[in-house]
């Protein structure tokens, strides 16, 4: 994530659960709340970004409920769902996401959408379970080697302030959100590979629209945009399934600014 994400967004908070189209299964002994909309041959699964609930794809969602099945939900800690101790690493993530699809008996491969560090979780979800996916998007996914190579393009200081920046959240936020932000720092760190699987389609969608921010900080977000897009490339260079898509008319959220632009290639993916 770029420092233009760092805020605790606006997005973040509970929603309507009197709402009929919103309901919760049973996890480790804590509810885990999803929305389940619209019919059809297909389901899309849409997952969210670091530390934002169900509720930020609502319109995304309606718009896509009238050509298929359109499932979002709430991680753990997150919008309604439980915190479930030590629930924020990858494997626990990408087995909440299998929760969802085996508890709400979907019986066909899906199209998963992630957005952010969604992202992360839906490739690694593909990598385990190959034959329950369809279609891979990513919507302004970032490169697994991104905050190394990011480390190496900055200052040494412009890094500290960085990470410090994000450490500072922490203390912040209730503890679903606290422990994504702590699998954000982990990912600094971390040599985990999140493969692109070859037997797919797999869309990705990449941001390059600045938006204002403190001048102090404007030297350190050219630069993670610069590392973003050349990994990006690199990987639309690698894979020749991979169909690349580059923005610069919305930023981070894409599916919230520019949802036209995503929902041209679903529709494509589904046969719409």
């Amino acid at each position: 994530m770029l420092l233009t994400v760092l805020i605790f967004h606006p997005y973040i908070h509970t929603q309507d659960i009197d709402n009929k189209e919103i309901a919760y299964l049973e996890n480790n002994g804590g509810k885990i709340y999803y929305r389940d909309t619209g019919s059809g041959s297909t389901t899309i699964v849409l997952v969210s970004g670091g530390t934002l609930g169900l509720e930020t794809w609502n319109s995304f969602q309606d718009q896509l409920s009238s050509h298929a099945r359109v499932i979002s939900y709430d991680r753990s800690g997150l919008g309604n769902s439980d915190y479930i101790p030590d629930s924020k690493n990858i494997g626990s993530m990408t087995g909440e996401l299998d929760l969802i699809i085996n508890r709400l008996n979907v019986t066909t491969p899906v199209v998963l959408v992630g957005h952010s560090i969604g992202g992360y979780i839906v490739r690694k979800y593909t990598e385990l379970f190959p034959q329950k996916v369809k279609a891979l998007f990513l919507i302004d996914a970032y490169h697994e080697r991104f905050y190394k190579e990011l480390k190496a393009a900055v200052t040494e200081e412009m890094w500290k302030n960085y990470v410090s920046n994000w450490k500072s959240l922490i203390s912040q936020v209730p503890p679903g959100a606290a422990g994504e932000i702590g699998f954000t720092l982990e990912l600094m760190e971390s040599d985990e590979r999140y493969s692109i699987p070859p037997h797919i389609p797999v869309y990705l969608f990449t941001s390059i629209k600045e938006v204002e921010i403190e001048e102090r900080f404007v030297e350190f977000n050219k630069r993670a945009f610069e590392v973003h897009l050349r990994l990006n490339k690199q990987l639309e260079n690698d894979h020749k399934n991979l169909h690349h898509i580059v923005t610069d008319k919305s930023s981070h959220y894409i599916y919230l600014e520019e949802p036209e632009l995503i929902m041209n290639e679903l529709l494509k993916t589904i046969g719409n």
